[in-house]
């Protein structure tokens, strides 16, 4: 019979403890490596490694975007300014060669509409919402009746406007960074490209952040920053919808009739004239 040696039991009862203490010290260190695999948009700094020029997927979204022929998107945004925030929010449509309809949802500029149609000239037919809403305004492109609460202009927020901007801060010599691959970004429901612009002297000051859809590589939130560095707005696309149906009708003024009734009014009418014709068949 082997005699008990009580060193030995004291011996692995300190291992277990110890191995224990070990991995419950270990569990949240490994939770926040698993937490810190989700980017924070609002951390300037958040783009560290795993980074690449920007070049490329600016060059990639400028050639989606000229590659659309017709689109739609609703779209949120939200400004800082000292005095508190503004939001704004709407839909947009867009068709080649360079239809474009914006309707403002509000708060900011609710119920003003813009139209750049076939019969417009190149110049933006409007009217301004609130008690304006009932007169027709004819204004240049660059209208400052026409800015968006950011104060980017309305009638260049079609993708391919954007990613002309992009390649402008380029051509500046502004300084690109995008993640390699597609990162999980806190607030966004899917992985995306991150894509900053940097400013100033030294290539350290974040201006712009973009979150770019890997399969369509448009813009899905983008983070304005000014000079001194503080958020100045934050805005977001969603609905959006490639290669869709849109006739010229629509990229007309039409008093009280938004771009969604007019597209169910055409589809009803649509929808009319089949089955007429079908019953006209099965008659004969």
């Amino acid at each position: 019979m082997k005699s008990f040696n009580p060193s030995i039991k004291i011996k692995n009862i300190c291992a277990l403890t110890f191995a224990l203490l070990t991995l419950t010290l270990t569990m949240p260190a490994t939770m926040a490596r698993a937490d810190s695999g989700i980017l924070d948009p609002l951390d300037k700094t958040a783009l560290k490694e795993g980074t690449v020029d920007g070049a490329s997927l600016i060059e990639r979204m400028h050639q989606r975007a000229t590659a659309l022929r017709n689109y739609s998107f609703n779209y949120k945004m939200k400004v800082f300014k000292k005095n508190g925030s503004v939001l704004e929010s709407g839909s947009f449509y867009f068709k080649k060669p360079n239809y474009i309809r914006l309707e403002e949802k509000g708060p900011y500029k609710k119920g003003a509409v813009a139209i750049i149609g076939p019969n417009t000239d190149g110049r933006v037919k409007a009217h301004l919402g609130g008690g304006l809403k009932l007169f027709v305004v004819d204004l240049s492109p660059d209208s400052g009746l026409l800015k968006s609460a950011n104060g980017h202009p309305m009638v260049q927020s079609d993708f391919l406007s954007l990613a002309e901007c992009l390649k402008d801060y380029e051509q500046k010599g502004m300084t690109t960074v995008a993640t390699a691959a597609p990162v999980r970004v806190k607030g966004v429901g899917k992985s995306v490209y991150i894509l900053d612009i940097k400013s100033g002297k030294t290539d350290k000051q974040l201006w712009k952040r973009i979150a770019v859809d890997p399969r369509s590589y448009v813009p899905v939130q983008w983070w304005d920053y000014n000079q001194n560095g503080n958020l100045h707005s934050h805005a977001q696309w969603q609905d959006f919808l490639a290669d869709r149906s849109l006739p010229d009708q629509l990229f007309t003024i039409k008093h009280g009739s938004s771009a969604k009734k007019q597209l169910l009014e055409m589809q009803n009418s649509n929808d009319t004239v089949s089955k007429n014709k079908d019953n006209k068949t099965n008659k004969s």
